[in-house]
């Protein structure tokens, strides 16, 4: 099944982020490793799959242009991206695979040897989705666009199965300790003005997700303008908008261009 790439996922809250799941007190994959000879057969599943998930959290906090982010946001970005595929859920192809990575990573546990090695990582991708479907995706950080430093984020996911890309956006709110996984195309249902109006100029114009956007922050020293992104599609010499939003769920329409022509304001002035 294809991942739906049109859903908005829930406003999260770093106060929430840890404490889920048998094994979510731990923070550190160092730490969770070091605890692998009280791990219990029937909790596999949870334990290998947590250290996934910070193995792969603690590789996109090494990279530069993600320093400043909290580990917690990379941790649950990745818990998104990646979500758990329980044992119970695999085909018997899945099974097998399953128990042959887990043999091979409990050998590795038990010695600690677990650093650095990617025999083990290879096992452990094997181990959380043995089939390569629904869940298996894969984000290279070194595909990461800082699209607004420090605040706005593009990561190019890949399917290694299926070979499909898909293009996720991480909006961080430091000033309240917050962040959020959004769509950057506007929910048609909830926007119908916005729509309106793009009709309206340019009858004919579709969104296209392929591409990364041009995001930019609005005026900082206009205060009624500062916490907007500005949106401009993937840039080609076509009709094209450049539309603004504070929340990532209502969007106004700034500026259109067709074909040919030059940008044009269609934003009404402010009172």
């Amino acid at each position: 099944m294809k991942r739906n790439i049109t859903i908005f996922f829930a406003l999260l809250c770093t106060s929430l982020a840890f404490g889920q799941g048998k094994y979510g007190k731990f923070l550190n994959s160092k730490k969770l490793a070091l605890t692998y000879k009280n791990v219990k057969p029937v909790d596999k599943d949870d334990y290998y799959q947590q250290y996934y998930w910070l193995v792969k959290a603690e590789k996109l906090k090494t990279y530069p242009h993600l320093a400043d982010i909290k580990p917690v946001v990379l941790y649950n970005f990745v818990k998104k991206v990646n979500p758990q595929n329980p044992t119970k859920k695999l085909d018997d192809r899945g099974k097998e695979l399953r128990k042959t990575a887990e043999l091979s990573l409990d050998q590795y546990f038990k010695n600690k040897n677990f650093q650095n090695n990617d025999v083990l990582l290879y096992n452990l991708e094997t181990y959380v989705d043995p089939s390569q479907g629904e869940y298996f995706t894969k984000v290279d950080a070194e595909k990461i666009k800082q699209l607004v430093p420090k605040e706005f984020f593009g990561f190019a996911s890949l399917n290694k199965k299926t070979k499909e890309e898909t293009n996720y956006y991480l909006w961080v709110d430091k000033k309240n300790d917050k962040f959020k996984i959004v769509d950057i195309i506007p929910n048609e249902k909830d926007n119908a003005k916005f729509y309106a109006s793009v009709k309206q100029y340019l009858p004919k114009y579709k969104f296209e997700r392929k591409y990364m956007p041009t995001v930019k922050k609005g005026s900082k020293a206009d205060k009624t303008d500062k916490n907007f992104f500005y949106i401009m599609p993937f840039e080609q010499n076509k009709d094209n908008i450049e539309y603004k939003t504070e929340d990532f769920e209502t969007f106004i329409l700034s500026q259109v261009k067709r074909e040919g022509e030059a940008w044009i304001g269609v934003e009404k002035p402010r009172k």
